[in-house]
């Protein structure tokens, strides 16, 4: 502020008679200046915090559900879905065999009734088949018997043959041979008789011709007699051996054909009885089965306890309520009767405590419904893997289920109520702890700001274990210290982007950047000191789009499912739309993406008073960070032109590796 706005800030008198009040007007002008000297900033009380020791106790504090550490689950086993007829009021104490819950029995009452006419059939067909297989049993060993028969008779001909009937046949050929010799020696002994007694006159000439005939007849019987036993020889017995031979065979090839046909009848009576007893078997597993799932219909209490109806971890899920009329599946989860005698509180640790968790670990419970009583437990169970359920709604939120088993013994106290429980990892004495919020990070290191009078200035710190409020500082302060409980953002010590590594790491690490060309020549009329078209109008673009950055807005913007924070897919939307308004992405101009910063990030960085907005002086804070975070907006990718009106604006320019996705 120059002298001349100081005189037109003085009273019109003062400014008009300047010489009537020299000395007066100078000791008002010293005023006035010291008036408008903006007051050196102190350090308030309640900004900062005083180191001290003492003893610091590392504990977890969730909340969680009260529930019984075993308890009988009610299932229905009924085939399919089925409807709830009735079922006992939830929160009643039942007795064992009371009747808990009756589901509609139609369906399975008819299912029994045909598979009941079914088991009838299939016992029938058994009895069927087994008496078609006896009666082919009979008939294939009569069948078997007389083709045996056939081939010992066939047999014993061909035997006959060739020891007894060949050489009777032989010897009457021979019989007869020797008979026509015998007969023809008779009838020409008559015939000489007859010629000599014809001639001396005392036969007649017809005696004479009938034995002549008689003795023709009896060499044509010889011819025939000896001619019989050479076919007999040469012929017959062939055919009458071959012939015996070959029944023989076809008996034995017929006794090979009845003996396979019934093996393969056999196999096939044997098998249709083997099918029909299948069948029986199954339908009978079936009408058990369907006499079983009538009978689970109604479903009776096991034990005695306390009836409390099952609620679904998922949201997404479909199952309907447990109530009268509605429709539950098979294996569904109808009714709980917890043990009361042991109880257990069920909580999620997030993943930044889940290391400091195992079993064994003391614990305190504290019920909702008792807020002024408090029950020991011990940590009994950690999960090796996240819940699964919690992830629906936040997919970057990672929680355990611990189970804390309760050793106090409880009042008449129902499962599902609030119970908020705390978990004792360790007790450190005489530890040096801070507030959590005070540290922050300095050169890369844990830092807190020590107060000196009306300045502050980091000190690295070496930090332990830590709570909810407090952490443990190991090295670097001592009992007396005085230290910002908000330390002041430094803009060149964090990274707005989140990067894994550090400024030093990025100049050796690898890169898949393409090499660098050389850019194009400017085009004519265009000196390469000057601006490429449109350059400016881009930095001017990249320069409104930089003061319209609201994080408030663009969590409104980009929040599509309403959740109040960003997820991945989000967060690539806004991406996009920064680097389309900054002027980054894969322009023409160059390769760099603005910084990746979420809404929820910068709030966190840039809101000093913590009402969750940024206000002017926040925003102008935030706008100067990014800009220096930069190198400057009009040196950006997408204002070439406007930021290198120097006559840089056509010199190669180095292009750096895109930043790797999250």
């Amino acid at each position: 502020m120059n002298a001349s706005n100081l005189l037109d800030k003085l009273p019109p008198v003062l400014r008009r008679r300047p010489v009537l009040f020299g000395a007066a007007g100078l000791v008002l002008l010293v005023l006035v200046i010291l008036w408008l000297r903006p007051a050196r900033p102190a350090v308030e009380p309640t900004a900062y915090y005083e180191v001290k020791r003492g003893d610091f106790t590392v504990s977890v504090v969730e909340g969680g559900t009260l529930s019984a550490v075993s308890e009988y689950s009610i299932r229905s086993e009924v085939e399919g879905t089925a409807r709830i007829i009735s079922i006992v009021p939830e929160g009643s104490y039942v007795k064992k065999g009371d009747l808990l819950v009756e589901l509609d029995s139609a369906s399975a009452q008819d299912q029994v009734n045909q598979q009941q006419i079914n088991y009838e059939k299939a016992k029938f067909s058994v009895e069927q088949a087994l008496a078609q297989l006896e009666i082919q049993k009979s008939a294939t060993n009569s069948e078997y018997l007389a083709a045996e028969l056939k081939l010992k008779l066939a047999r014993i001909d061909l035997e006959k043959y060739e020891q007894g009937q060949r050489l009777v046949d032989l010897v009457e050929a021979s019989n007869k041979l020797v008979q026509a010799q015998a007969q023809l020696m008779v009838n020409m002994d008559t015939y000489r008789n007859s010629t000599n007694l014809a001639a001396k006159g005392y036969e007649t000439k017809q005696k004479v011709d009938s034995d002549r005939l008689a003795v023709l007849n009896s060499a044509n019987a010889l011819i025939v007699a000896s001619n019989s036993i050479w076919m007999l020889r040469q012929f017959d017995e062939v055919k009458q051996a071959e012939t015996y031979r070959a029944a023989v065979l076809q008996a034995e090839q017929e006794l090979d054909r009845v003996v396979s046909q019934n093996v393969r009848k056999m196999a096939q009576y044997s098998a249709d009885l083997i099918t029909q007893s299948n069948t029986l078997a199954l339908s009978e597993q079936k009408l058990e089965r369907d006499k079983k799932n009538l009978a689970a219909t109604i479903i009776r209490a096991p034990q005695d306890g306390l009836v409390v109806y099952p609620v679904s971890d998922s949201h997404f899920s479909s199952e309907s309520l447990i109530e009268g009329g509605a429709i539950v599946r098979n294996r569904q989860e109808l009714i709980k009767l917890p043990d009361l005698s042991r109880m257990k509180v069920v909580i999620k640790v997030h993943e930044s405590h889940v290391n400091m968790i195992r079993p064994g670990l003391p614990a305190f419970v504290m019920l909702d419904s008792m807020p002024d009583e408090r029950f020991r437990g011990v940590v009994e169970k950690v999960a090796p893997l996240p819940d699964t359920q919690s992830r629906w709604g936040n997919p970057n939120l990672k929680v355990y289920n611990t189970e804390i088993y309760l050793t106090d013994t409880l009042p008449n106290v129902k499962p599902g109520v609030s119970a908020k429980a705390e978990i004792i990892v360790t007790n450190i004495a005489g530890a040096i702890s801070v507030p959590i919020q005070a540290i922050a990070t300095y050169q890369g290191q844990p830092a807190a700001y020590l107060v000196h009078g009306h300045r502050s200035e980091p000190r690295p710190v070496e930090v332990g274990m830590f709570n909810t409020k407090f952490i443990e500082i190991t090295k670097g302060l001592k009992p007396g210290d005085r230290i910002l409980l908000s330390p002041p953002f430094e803009a060149r010590e964090k990274d707005l982007e989140g990067s894994v590594l550090a400024e030093g790491e990025k100049a050796g690490a690898a890169t898949n950047a393409p090499p660098r060309t050389t850019p194009p020549a400017p085009a004519p009329g265009l000196s390469s000191g000057e601006p490429a078209a449109g350059g400016e109008e881009r930095a001017v673009d990249s320069r409104r789009a930089r003061g319209n950055f609201n994080p408030e807005e663009m969590l409104k913007q980009f929040d599509k499912n309403g959740d109040g924070k960003l997820d991945d897919d989000e967060r690539e939307a806004m991406r996009a739309a920064m680097a389309a308004r900054l002027g980054g992405g894969s322009g023409a101009s160059g390769t760099n993406a603005p910084p990746r910063l979420s809404p929820e990030e910068v709030l966190r960085r840039f809101d000093k008073n913590g009402n969750g907005k940024l206000d002017e002086d926040e925003l102008a804070a935030m706008r100067e960070s990014l800009g220096r975070g930069r190198g400057g907006l009009g040196k950006g990718p997408g204002a070439s032109g406007a930021g290198n009106a120097g006559g840089d604006a056509a010199a190669p320019r180095r292009q750096l590796p895109a930043p790797a996705k999250p």
